[in-house]
């Protein structure tokens, strides 16, 4: 990508090569060409332009603020927020308290023993609305982990955004499937607990999404 500035009497026109991902979508580059310009302009005219090269964070932050997110970044939110919204109407979900009334001898710290067993991923929680939730197919009829989860949890690997895994387990999933006829249906994780190496397999062969 090459970023021309614009010459104007405090600044003589200069160009420069930054290397971009080739799979970037043009609107990406497009706009991140039309931030590093405005940032670098912004910089020029001030008095700390002689600072640049110490100070590259300012330069970061500048470009941050100026780059604007392309349609396609909108349309993947919008996408992600019908998902998110989707598999929790349709979820059944616990709080922290929740889970704590509903042990047989209840911890006096509300928060467990929820966040000790999220802790040493036995389970797993997602955040929806500012409040953390805990689905309930997690848990065996007395509310305590199944044991198949902390495996899937393995199996899965690590993960940034939990609504990526609580979306993986709500909707049906092709490595996992019940015979119907001649056919084979799909069927989501949360539906197959019970079939433990079918689910963990799945879960080595996920594929990180949040649309279904």
């Amino acid at each position: 990508m090459t970023v021309p500035l614009r010459e104007d009497e405090d600044l003589k026109l200069l160009r420069f090569m930054i290397n971009v991902p080739r799979h970037l979508p043009v609107s990406v580059v497009e706009s991140l060409e039309e931030g590093i310009e405005k940032a670098v302009q912004i910089l020029a005219r001030s008095n700390f332009f002689q600072d640049l090269v110490e100070s590259a964070d300012k330069m970061a932050r500048l470009i941050v603020t100026q780059v604007r997110p392309g349609s396609f970044m909108l349309e993947d939110r919008i996408a992600r927020m019908a998902t998110v919204n989707e598999v929790f109407e349709e979820g059944d979900w616990l709080t922290a308290e929740d889970i704590n009334k509903l042990q047989k001898k209840p911890p006096a710290k509300k928060s467990l023993p929820a966040s000790e067993w999220k802790r040493r991923r036995r389970i797993f929680s997602v955040t929806y609305d500012g409040k953390v939730y805990y689905p309930r197919y997690q848990f065996d009829a007395m509310y305590q982990p199944l044991q198949v989860i902390s495996e899937i949890l393995k199996a899965y690997g690590e993960c940034a955004d939990t609504w990526s895994l609580a979306t993986w387990f709500h909707f049906p999933n092709g490595w996992i499937a019940k015979e119907m006829g001649n056919l084979a249906i799909p069927v989501a994780p949360k539906d197959a607990l019970g079939r433990p190496s079918d689910v963990i397999k799945a879960a080595r062969n996920q594929k990180d999404t949040y649309v279904a």
